[in-house]
């Protein structure tokens, strides 16, 4: 696969809010996008406050929305800017889709590890600290977990050990995951797909397995999934 596709980022959107913090250095950056869940975005960034990794930084991709979400955001971001080694807000000039929504946080940000979290699912306080032991100790591409349903419908998901031929059948990986900066670039980034509604991590996971990468399976209930009409 050729490397990700270079782009002009500034043709896309705007940085809106960024600061930094000094005293920190980070090694997992969280890509939030954002499109039109003010109802959900703040519990979302509440969950990375109580997370137990010290130094983390944040990117929220606001793709255009039409609520007042991303404004939220920025404000949930200042009086919570001690927590995040970096914590910036970049909005899309027009709405682009999940896959480039991930994307646009890829380029703006440079951590080696980069975790994906849609604006209305949530994290335990362990999930950071826990994948991130799990990469480093496996060299694994990427590690993820087993999902807690909530919202609509509690249940456990169905997420299990890495084996690549499943895929073939079904996806059995959220796209909450936490994976290598080097990984992503080597598949070329998130792909848009005709139908993007659900599939671009599925679409992932299969071209990773394509360049032989693997996967690793953390069985505890740490990601969690919350289940509405508008969920995927």
């Amino acid at each position: 696969m050729p490397p990700m596709r270079l782009y002009d980022v500034s043709a896309l959107g705007a940085v809106v809010y960024d600061s930094h913090n000094d005293g920190m250095s980070a090694e997992v950056a969280v890509i939030v996008p954002l499109y039109n869940y003010a109802g959900t975005v703040l519990d979302t960034l509440e969950s990375l406050v109580r997370q137990d990794l010290p130094e983390f930084s944040v990117v929220v991709v606001d793709d255009a929305s039409t609520d007042h979400g991303g404004e939220q955001v920025i404000d949930f971001l200042e009086q919570h800017r001690a927590r995040f080694a970096t914590a910036r807000v970049l909005r899309h000039h027009r709405n682009q889709g999940l896959s480039m929504a991930r994307n646009s946080g890829i380029a703006w940000s440079s951590e080696p590890y980069l975790f994906m979290l849609d604006a209305d699912n949530r994290l335990r306080p362990p999930a950071l600290s826990r994948l991130l032991e799990a990469l480093q100790c496996s060299g694994a591409a990427f590690a993820y977990s087993q999902l807690c349903w909530f919202g609509e419908e509690d249940g456990i998901g169905i997420a299990d050990v890495w084996e690549p031929e499943r895929l073939a059948i079904n996806n059995y990986i959220d796209a909450m995951a936490l994976i290598r900066r080097d990984a992503l670039l080597a598949a070329g980034g998130y792909a848009v797909l005709a139908d993007d509604h659900g599939l671009e991590d599925y679409d992932l996971w299969c071209r990773f397995a394509e360049l032989g990468l693997d996967g690793v399976f953390v069985p505890e209930l740490i990601c969690e999934y919350r289940v509405h009409a508008a969920s995927m």
